[in-house]
This record gives C-alpha cells, structure tokens and sequence, in this order.
C-alpha cells in the first residue's frame, strides 16, 4: 500500500508551535516527503491550557494528567482526515506515554484503514510510548516508528528516513 496522503501530526505546547523538539521534528519530516514528492500536509496538535515552565509543577500537571487519564481540550481539530492514509505522529515522551493532549486528539477521528508511524523525541527510550499509541488505536496499522534523542533533534535525517519509508513499506498484517 502506498500512501496517498500524509499527515504530519505533532504535538508541541501553546507558544511553542515552531521552537518545540516535535515543531522541529515535523520540519524535518516535510523536507523529506517534499524530497520524495509525496502529498502531505503538517498539524500542529496543541493544548488549549498552557503548561507551567517550572518543571517541578510541569511534572505535577502532566502526572496528574496521565494518573486521571484526563482529555485536556485542543486548539484546533483536522478537517481533511478522510483523505489521509498515512500519519507521521510526532509526540514527546512523558512519563513513558504521549502528553494526553495527543489522546485527546486521536480520540476526534476514525484512523481505521490509516498507518500510523510514531516519531518519539525522548531522553530515554520510546518502546513504551509506541506500545501506547498502539494500544489506544487497537484497530490501526499502528507501525514500529522511531525514537529521536531529545539532543540529536537538530540533525535526525536518519531516523526520520526511517520513518517515511515505514510508511510505503508493504505489509501482509493489517493490525
């Protein structure tokens, strides 16, 4: 299967739409579909509520977040998901699973039919993560995806290679 379209989704905080490790992930991930002339689209999926920058109360909002298993609201929705086969999500590593923000995203569309290739920044590893996302989306070609260093973020051509080609590799599974 060759995706038709690509969604880059990614995750990054209220204000920090294009500084975020995810903003410059994301960046990175279109010159490389431009590069291959694939048809894409980039979505920025950002919290409603700003998180503190203290990190010992960032670190308490967040846990408390995942502890409850709250919904934090989104900004904006996707209005074109119909027309998307392959999704490019790229998400920080927070205590081990995405910032809820992103469930709340995943929650609003049916991404059955849809691969979904997850693109982890993280201090340490992201199996964790990516075994979340493919948890929460049971029904999905939910693929392997790729780890990036939080400080190889400047420079993750390899990887991030990785990760689009995931998306046009062919698969006898569906799920």
């Amino acid at each position: 299967m060759k995706p038709e379209k690509i969604l880059i989704a990614y995750f990054s905080q209220k204000g920090k739409e294009k500084t975020s490790n995810s903003a410059k992930l994301a960046d990175q991930l279109a010159e490389l579909l431009k590069a291959r002339n694939v048809d894409f689209e980039t979505f920025a999926i950002v919290p409603v509520e700003i998180y503190p920058e203290d990190k010992a109360n960032f670190e308490l909002v967040t846990k408390t977040e995942l502890e409850s298993n709250s919904r934090p609201a989104v900004v904006d929705k996707f209005g074109g998901m119909s027309h998307i086969t392959g999704i490019l999500l790229v998400t920080p590593n927070w205590h081990d699973s995405v910032p809820m923000p992103v469930l709340t995203w995943l929650d609003e569309y049916d991404f059955s039919d849809k691969r979904v290739v997850p693109v982890v920044s993280t201090t340490d590893s992201a199996a964790k993560v990516r075994e979340e996302v493919r948890k929460f989306l049971p029904n999905t070609w939910v693929l392997g995806g790729v780890e990036v260093k939080d400080t190889d973020t400047a420079n993750a051509t390899e990887e991030l290679t990785k990760a689009v080609e995931q998306l046009f590799q062919p698969s006898t599974s569906k799920y």
